[in-house]
């Protein structure tokens, strides 16, 4: 069953060059404003990213889309056997996986399965503060 995107978009500065094998992985925003990826230690995750840089030097200059934490979006998936029904939370290097016990649940898979490292997944969010 296809599912159709309803995740609100919001545009963050770029904290770092991002390529098409970023895309759809979990960002947070560093302590100078800009959009990273992986959730970091000051602050949980607050988006997937949803566009690339122009350039290489596109951190800090170049304006990136951040779907956020709320309806259906995509996320890039760790490899393992997670699919429909499942949990995930983001890692650190912002791709979704299985929640430890430290760590909140982002949203529940709704389409597709993570399988290999960088599939995609399609995932309704329902936590929306720091995770």
């Amino acid at each position: 069953m296809a599912f159709s995107d309803s995740q609100p978009k919001v545009s963050l500065i770029a904290g770092a060059t991002f390529a098409s094998s970023d895309l759809y992985k979990f960002v947070s925003v560093d302590g100078s404003g800009h959009a990273v990826v992986g959730p970091t230690t000051a602050s949980g995750a607050v988006g997937t990213l949803l566009s690339v840089t122009a350039t290489t030097g596109g951190a800090g200059s170049e304006v990136v889309a951040v779907g956020q934490l709320a309806g259906i979006g995509k996320v890039r998936m760790a490899g393992s056997t997670l699919s429909a029904g499942y949990t995930i939370a983001g890692s650190s290097n912002g791709l979704g996986i299985a929640p430890t016990t430290d760590q909140a649940a982002i949203g529940t898979i709704v389409s597709g399965s993570s399988g290999t490292t960088g599939r995609i997944a399609s995932v309704m969010f329902h936590k929306s503060a720091n995770v």
